[in-house]
């Protein structure tokens, strides 16, 4: 389990996200001093937060996880612009989640998602409660994947942790859909009876 936690937190620090935000900072230190102070305490929350995680053993509030994406992706805003639409459509927070489960999924919408589609696009997290489970949904609108291809297992190494960490801490499932040029779509199931 420890193992798992530790691969789980480096895979979350991956350096292009942190020479990219820290380049970005660094660009606003010129232009904009007020922004860039505020990047600075966002990218300190955003590491505090992957690193504390290395101690949490059971499933947090999914308030947690949300102000955790909310800080990622004000850094990855701040780097691609008006190319980066974000939206949330939070119906209910009332369920808990291993730490860090969500934030691969907003990663990869952004990187592998609108990140690699020209003019952009928009990542969507949204939450709703079904009558014995409660639902994430990590959505985006880029440029998709060819679900019928074979899967590079190293790629997809971090949705194979997601998906061990869910089953084991709160019996939760991740299905991941996707169209090429259309986008992708993930959504995380977490049943009542273990959601308290």
């Amino acid at each position: 389990l420890l193992q798992m936690r530790i691969s789980i937190m480096v895979s979350q620090i991956q350096p292009h996200f942190l020479y990219n935000s820290l380049t970005s900072i660094a660009q606003l230190c010129e232009k904009n001093p007020t922004q860039a102070k505020k990047a600075t305490i966002e990218f300190a929350d955003y590491m505090r937060h992957n690193m504390n995680s290395l101690k949490d053993e059971k499933p947090v509030p999914f308030e947690n996880e949300l102000a955790h994406l909310k800080t990622y992706l004000s850094l990855e805003k701040m780097r691609f612009g008006d190319d980066l639409e974000i939206v949330f459509d939070i119906k209910t927070t009332e369920f808990e989640i291993p730490s860090l489960a969500v934030q691969p999924l907003v990663e990869n919408a952004v990187k592998h998602g609108v990140g690699m589609k020209e003019d952009g696009g928009t990542v969507t997290i949204a939450t709703k409660e079904a009558e014995d489970h409660f639902e994430i949904i990590v959505s985006d609108d880029g440029v998709g994947f060819d679900t019928t291809l074979p899967i590079d297992e190293k790629k997809h190494i971090g949705l194979r942790n997601i998906q061990g960490r869910l089953k084991a801490m709160v019996n939760g499932e991740l299905f991941v859909e996707s169209e090429l040029n259309v986008g992708t779509k993930a959504v995380i199931m977490i049943p009542k009876e273990v959601a308290v």
